[in-house]
């Protein structure tokens, strides 16, 4: 079973934020989505845990390039890779597509 958020009223609205993984809170009370993200995307590594097939994609961006977490081998994405590819192809895609957005800061 994956980690997730339980929230009262949607994530958007929501003030307080509680981590489950198997029905068990591991923090009570978060009172904002980052401190909650931050428990619910540690989860994966403290109890060595795959990626949900639906946000692997996304929790691998955030995990490679976002946090620089870049192991050797390996990858928490289950069956997607193929072998002797380290890294998500929908990732890689992006950080490509990403890297050549032309951005200009504001002043």
């Amino acid at each position: 079973m994956s980690p997730c958020f339980v929230t009262g009223n949607g994530v958007n609205q929501c003030s307080r934020y509680y981590v489950s993984v198997e029905r068990q809170l591991l923090k009570p009370e978060l009172n904002s989505f980052l401190p909650a993200f931050k428990v619910l995307f540690g989860a994966y590594f403290v109890f060595n845990l795959e990626y949900n097939s639906a946000l692997a994609a996304t929790l691998e961006y955030v995990q490679r390039d976002l946090l620089l977490i870049n192991p050797e081998s390996g990858s928490k994405t289950g069956k997607g890779p193929k072998k002797g590819v380290n890294v998500c192809p929908r990732v890689i895609t992006f950080l490509k597509r990403f890297s050549a957005f032309p951005f200009v800061p504001q002043t």
